[in-house]
């Protein structure tokens, strides 16, 4: 009953800051376009949800996945850390980049796992077109985790092409990305 009363006063307390909030802004239409306090409703809806119809969505399995948006009021913090208002700032910027980089990443998965699935469908693991993107995300993360690696000469030659093309391709964006996060990372330091 303990952990119960804390969470009805957590639930409360912020139920209370968001309607102060509502309250304090000339319009709620100004209130709404902050995605912060978005992050604020939605983190306390699961509470009110539970309240309203309890025994019905305690029955429904879903229901423990809506529980988890109320981790979202630690991006509340990011309101009060100078570094993670810069970070947040150098992610807004570099969006084009990330967008890019994120472009040629999936062009490459979905040109080279299929073309890895047709070399390697004899081959244990290679299952399906699907199984050759799996390979090839893993791959190009670096994180090899080995299990489906191509067996023929030529699956071994086209995943060497892949991983070089695509390493070589993805340094362009990086190294845009690198450099603008020094500049704000030097602007946030003055």
């Amino acid at each position: 009953w303990y952990q119960r009363r804390v969470r009805v006063c957590v639930n409360v307390y912020f139920t209370l800051q968001a309607l102060l909030l509502v309250a304090v802004f000339k319009s709620v239409k100004d209130y709404a376009k902050n995605i912060l306090h978005w992050i604020d409703i939605v983190s306390i809806l699961p509470f009110y949800l539970r309240l309203i119809a309890g025994s019905f969505l305690s029955q429904v399995g879903g229901f423990r996945v809506l529980r988890l948006i109320r981790l979202l009021r630690i991006l509340k913090l990011f309101r009060h850390s100078r570094g993670s208002q810069s970070m947040m700032t150098f992610l807004y910027a570099s969006l084009p980049e990330i967008l890019l980089l994120l472009l040629m990443w999936g062009i490459g998965v979905l040109l080279f796992g299929p073309l890895i699935f047709f070399i390697e469908h004899d081959h244990v693991g290679f299952s399906s077109a699907f199984s050759g993107m799996w390979f090839c995300v893993v791959t190009i993360g670096t994180v090899g985790y080995g299990d489906i690696s191509p067996e023929s000469n030529l699956g071994k030659f086209v995943s060497a092409v892949y991983t070089i093309l695509n390493l070589t391709i993805m340094t362009i964006p990086i190294s845009i990305i690198i450099t603008k996060f020094s500049r704000s990372m030097k602007l946030a330091k003055k």
